[in-house]
C-alpha cells in the first residue's frame, strides 16, 4: 500500500481554504487505497469535520511563540515551522513515504524534512496562497519567506496550483514542465471547479510524474 504525509501549512486551523483542500487530498488519497498521515499543528474542529477515519494526524505542542500566528509570515510561524519539521522528521523516520504532500508554507517544510533524512521520497508543493504573490507581504521577513518558498518549488517533485492566476502573479515562477493546475473538487458550488473524479485523475497523475525517478 502506498503511503503518503501531507503537511498542512503553519497557520492551517484558520485557512478555511486550505482545510478544505487538506480534506479533499486526503479523501480521494484514502478511496485509491494510499494510507495517508497528516501533519498539522493542531487538530481544529472544521478539519477534522470531514476527514477520513483513515487518516492519522499528527499535531505539534502548543507554546506562546506559536499560538495563533497571522496570515503573513512572522516569528510564530517560523516557531511553528520548526516545531513541524522536527515532527515530519520523526515521522518520515519511521514511515516509508511515497510521497510527501507540502501545502503552502508547508511544503518549505517538506523541503527541509527532505534535505536531511535518508529517506527517498517525492514531495509535491501545493499553493492555494504562495508567500511569492505580488504585492502581497513586503518587509524583511516577507523576503525570507518568499526566497525559501521559491527554492521548496524549484527543488519539488511537481509544483500544483489551486487555480491558474495564483500562478501568474508569482514574482518568481517555478518550471511551467513541472506545474499543474487542480481546482477544488467541488463543481457543484463554483462553475470552474472540477468534480471529484477530474480531481482525484489529475491528483494521481501529478503522483506518478513525481514519483518517476524513486
Amino acid at each position: 500500500m502506498p503511503a503518503a504525509l501531507i503537511v498542512a501549512s503553519t497557520c492551517s486551523h484558520v485557512d478555511s481554504r486550505e482545510t478544505l483542500r487538506i480534506q479533499d487530498l486526503a479523501g480521494v488519497m484514502v478511496d485509491a487505497g494510499w494510507k495517508v498521515d497528516l501533519l498539522v499543528p493542531r487538530a481544529s474542529e472544521l478539519l477534522s469535520l470531514t476527514l477520513p477515519a483513515d487518516v492519522r494526524v499528527a499535531t505539534v505542542p502548543l507554546l506562546p511563540l506559536t499560538a495563533d500566528p497571522p496570515r503573513r509570515p512572522s516569528i510564530r510561524r517560523m516557531f511553528t515551522g520548526i516545531l513541524m519539521f522536527l515532527r515530519g522528521t520523526a515521522l518520515v523516520s519511521r514511515n516509508a513515504y511515497t510521497v510527501v504532500h507540502g501545502v503552502n508554507d508547508g511544503a518549505m517544510i517538506a523541503r527541509a524534512v527532505d534535505r536531511v533524512t535518508l529517506r527517498r521520497f517525492a514531495y509535491v508543493a501545493d499553493y492555494t496562497v504562495p508567500f511569492g504573490i505580488r504585492g502581497l507581504f513586503h518587509g524583511f521577513r516577507a523576503l525570507v519567506a518568499r526566497h525559501l518558498e521559491h527554492a521548496a518549488m524549484r527543488h519539488a517533485a511537481a509544483v500544483v496550483f489551486a487555480d491558474e492566476d495564483t500562478f501568474q502573479l508569482l514574482e518568481k515562477r517555478p518550471p511551467a514542465a513541472r506545474v499543474s493546475v487542480i481546482p477544488d473538487p467541488h463543481a457543484e458550488i463554483a462553475p470552474d471547479a472540477f468534480t471529484r473524479a477530474e480531481f482525484a485523475d489529475a491528483l494521481a497523475k501529478v503522483y506518478m510524474y513525481a514519483t518517476r525517478k524513486n
